[in-house]
C-alpha cells in the first residue's frame, strides 16, 4: 500500500504545474552554494522555495549552471493559465533589460578585435553632429560612461516598451536619432540608468563592425553558443519561431491575496530601443549565454582575458573599492558579490546572476511583470544573504539618521515631464525606532520595503524576497542601476505636484455641483444671476479640472509613454492654460479692484486670483511647455 501511494503522489507532482520539468544534472559533487546548499540538493531546494509561494506564482521557468554544465532546470506553472498549459523548457519568455547584456558583450568583442576604444570619446565613432541634446558638449563621453549609466542622459520616456508593432523604426539608426535622450547631469555625476544610452552604445556597434546589430548578435553570440531559440529583432524577424511561441505566452500578476490578481493576455512588448530589451527566447538558451560567461574558455571572445577584464570594475560606491558596476554588469551583495542584470518589461521579468569566483550562475524568467519573489528571492536563496557575511554580522551598525526624501536621478528633471521626478522617482526614507527605514511619505506608510543598516555607509532594501545593497555618503544613496539625492527643498515640488492633482481633482467635484444645482435651477424654472467674477472663476476651476485630469494621467496613468503626440499636445495645452489663466487672474484682479462688494466677497475673490497666477507659476516651474529636452 505504502508503495502504491508514493508511486500515485509521484504521479501527481510530475503532472503537476508546479512540478519541475527536469534537465538532467551536469555532475554530482560535494559542493555548495555560497548559502549552504548542496549542489546535488539544488533542485529540490528550489522546488521547496516554489512551492511554497505558488499563491504568487504563473509561471517560472529556472536554471542553475556552472561552467561544467547545468545542474537544474525546472518549468513551474502555467504560460497559459486559462488553457491549463503548463510551462515548459520550450516556453519564450521576454529579456527585458537582460538584452544590454548582449549589447555590452558585442562591445567588449569590438574592443578585444581593436575598433573600439574604451576610453575614447564615443563622438569619434559617431556621424558628425549625432549628437544635438548635450547640455555638457564640452566634456568627454566614453564607452565606459555608456556601461556605467553614468553619461548623464535622463531617462528615456515614451520610447521604450509600450510602442505598438507599426510604430518600430527601420533601423536602430533612425530610433536612436528620434529618442535622444536630453543630457540633464555632468558626465559622471550620477549613476542613472539609460536605455537609449545602452541602444546608442549597440548602434556604435553597428558602426564599427559594418553590420547592423541584429545580424551581429545573431552571428557573434546566438550562433557561437547555439541559441537556435532566442531573438534580439524588435518583431522578432530574425526569429519566427520564437515569434510564434511568443503569442502562446499569456502574462499575469498573482499575489497572496487574490484580490490584487491580474490578467493581461499577451502582453507583448514593442522596444523601439530594441537593443535595450527586446531579447526573446527559452529558458536553456538564456543558460547557455549565462554558462558562456561563467567559462573560462569562453566561446564568446577569443582571449580569455576579455572575459576577466569585463568582470572588473568600472564604477564604485562613492569613495570606497565596492565595484558597482564591471562594463555594464551590476553587481549585487549576497553572501558573496554576484554579477548579473535584470530585465522587466509590461508581461515578464528575467534575472541573470553569477558568483565570478566559483562560476555558479542562475536565470530566471517568470510571466509576471515587477515580479520579485522569483527573479530576486531565488538568487538570495542560492547566493545567500549579504547579512549573513561574517564581516556584517560582527560591524557595528550605521549610528548616523539618514531619514529625508531621496529623489532618483534615473528621472525626468528636465522637460515636458519634469512633475514626474517629484512623485513617482522619491525615495522617502523614516527611521524606526529598531534603527531600520520605512518608506513613509506625510506619514503615510507607501509599501513594506525595509532598508536595514549594514555597516557605516551600507545598507540593504529587503522588499518582497528582493535584497538590493545601498550604499550612501555625501546625501547619494546608490544602489544598482540609480542615485538618489537627498533634496530637502525637493520636498516642496513634491508637496506642489500632489497639491496640484487635489486641487484639480476638488475643482472638479465643484464643477460637477455646480452642474447638477443649475439643472436642477432649470427643472424647477429658477434662475440665478451670475457675476463676472463668478464667471472667471469657474473658468478657473474649468483649468485646473482639466490640468488636474493631464497631469494624473502623465503620473499614474502613463499615457504619454504610449503616445508621443500625447506628450506634445498636452504641453502645449498646458502652455496655453498658463496663459488662460493668468489674463484670467489679472482681469480678475482688475474687477476686484474697481467693484464696489464687500471684504468677504472680495477676499474670495483675490484668492482665486492668486490661484490664477498660482497655477502658471506652477506650469513655469516643471517646465511642462519645454520640448526639447523630453
Amino acid at each position: 500500500m505504502k508503495r502504491f501511494m508514493a508511486m500515485a503522489a509521484a504521479i501527481l507532482l510530475f503532472l503537476s504545474p508546479f512540478a519541475p520539468v527536469y534537465a538532467a544534472p551536469a555532475h554530482s559533487t560535494d559542493r555548495q552554494t555560497p548559502s549552504g546548499i548542496a549542489y546535488a540538493d539544488i533542485g529540490a531546494s528550489i522546488d521547496r522555495y516554489i512551492q511554497q509561494r505558488q499563491a504568487g506564482l504563473a509561471s517560472c521557468v529556472v536554471s542553475v549552471f556552472d561552467a561544467d554544465g547545468v545542474i537544474h532546470q525546472g518549468c513551474y506553472g502555467y504560460a497559459d493559465m486559462e488553457n491549463s498549459i503548463p510551462a515548459d523548457a520550450e516556453t519564450v519568455y521576454e529579456w527585458a533589460s537582460c538584452s544590454k547584456l548582449l549589447v555590452w558583450v558585442a562591445v567588449m568583442q569590438q574592443w578585444e578585435q581593436g575598433k573600439l576604444d574604451l576610453e575614447a570619446d564615443i563622438r569619434t565613432y559617431l556621424p558628425e553632429g549625432f549628437l544635438t541634446k548635450l547640455q555638457y558638449p564640452d566634456e568627454t563621453i566614453t564607452m565606459l560612461n555608456l556601461m556605467n549609466h553614468n553619461a548623464g542622459f535622463q531617462e528615456s520616456f515614451y520610447e521604450n516598451e509600450l510602442a505598438g508593432p507599426d510604430e518600430i523604426y527601420p533601423s536602430l539608426e533612425e530610433a536612436v536619432r528620434a529618442c535622444e535622450c536630453y543630457q540633464a547631469y555632468h558626465v559622471g555625476q550620477y549613476t542613472a540608468y539609460s536605455n537609449w544610452g545602452t541602444a546608442l552604445a549597440a548602434y556604435i556597434v553597428e558602426r564599427t563592425s559594418g553590420m547592423d546589430y541584429v545580424t551581429y548578435v545573431n552571428e557573434n553570440i546566438f550562433a557561437p553558443l547555439g541559441m537556435e531559440h532566442t531573438s534580439i529583432d524588435p518583431l522578432q524577424a530574425d526569429n519566427p519561431w520564437v515569434n510564434e511561441k511568443r503569442s502562446e505566452l499569456k502574462c499575469y500578476s498573482r499575489y497572496g491575496d487574490p484580490a490584487y490578481n491580474a490578467d493581461y493576455g499577451e502582453c507583448r512588448s514593442y522596444v523601439q530601443l530594441f537593443p535595450a530589451g527586446a531579447g526573446i527566447g527559452t529558458v536553456e538558451d538564456f543558460a547557455a549565454f549565462g554558462q558562456a560567461l561563467v567559462s573560462e574558455e569562453c566561446l564568446l571572445f577569443e582571449n580569455s582575458d576579455t572575459r576577466d577584464i569585463l568582470f572588473q570594475g568600472t564604477s564604485f560606491y562613492g569613495s570606497s573599492d565596492l565595484a558597482e558596476n564591471c562594463h555594464g554588469l551590476w553587481t549585487n551583495e549576497n553572501k558573496v558579490q554576484t554579477l548579473g542584470h535584470a530585465g522587466n518589461t509590461g508581461g515578464c521579468t528575467s534575472n541573470l546572476v553569477f558568483d565570478p569566483i566559483s562560476g555558479l550562475g542562475m536565470v530566471i524568467m517568470t510571466s509576471e511583470p515587477g515580479e520579485t519573489a522569483f527573479c530576486y528571492g531565488l538568487p538570495t536563496h542560492l547566493f545567500g544573504s549579504v547579512m549573513d557575511r561574517p564581516d556584517y554580522q560582527n560591524a557595528a551598525p550605521a549610528e548616523a539618521d539618514i531619514s529625508g526624501t531621496y529623489f532618483s536621478r534615473r528621472s525626468l528633471p528636465e522637460g515636458v515631464a519634469r512633475a514626474m521626478t517629484y512623485t513617482g522617482a522619491l525615495m522617502p526614507l523614516s527611521r524606526n525606532d529598531d534603527g531600520t527605514y520605512s518608506m513613509k511619505l506625510l506619514g503615510l506608510t507607501l509599501n513594506a520595503a525595509k532598508l536595514m543598516p549594514l555597516t557605516e555607509n551600507q545598507y540593504v532594501l529587503l522588499d518582497n524576497g528582493m535584497e538590493m545593497f545601498m550604499y550612501i555618503e555625501d546625501g547619494k544613496l546608490s544602489m544598482m542601476s540609480a542615485d538618489y539625492v537627498l533634496e530637502p527643498a525637493g520636498q516642496a515640488g513634491t508637496a506642489a505636484a500632489f497639491g496640484f492633482m487635489l486641487l484639480g481633482i476638488v475643482c472638479l467635484a465643484v464643477l460637477l455641483g455646480k452642474l447638477v444645482a443649475l439643472l436642477i435651477r432649470r427643472i424647477r424654472k429658477r434662475s440665478r444671476k451670475y457675476t463676472t467674477a463668478d464667471r472667471q472663476i469657474a473658468l478657473q476651476q474649468v483649468i485646473y479640472g482639466i490640468s488636474g485630469v493631464i497631469f494624473a494621467l502623465f503620473i499614474l496613468v502613463s499615457i504619454p509613454m504610449s503616445a508621443p503626440s500625447f506628450t506634445a499636445l498636452s504641453g502645449i495645452l498646458a502652455a496655453l492654460l498658463a496663459a488662460l489663466s493668468l489674463a484670467n487672474g489679472a482681469l480678475l484682479c482688475y474687477n476686484t479692484l474697481k467693484s464696489g462688494i464687500h471684504t468677504r466677497t472680495k477676499i474670495k475673490q483675490y484668492l482665486w486670483v492668486l490661484l490664477c497666477f498660482a497655477y502658471a507659476a506652477f506650469i513655469v516651474w516643471m517646465q511642462l511647455y519645454c520640448f526639447w529636452k523630453v
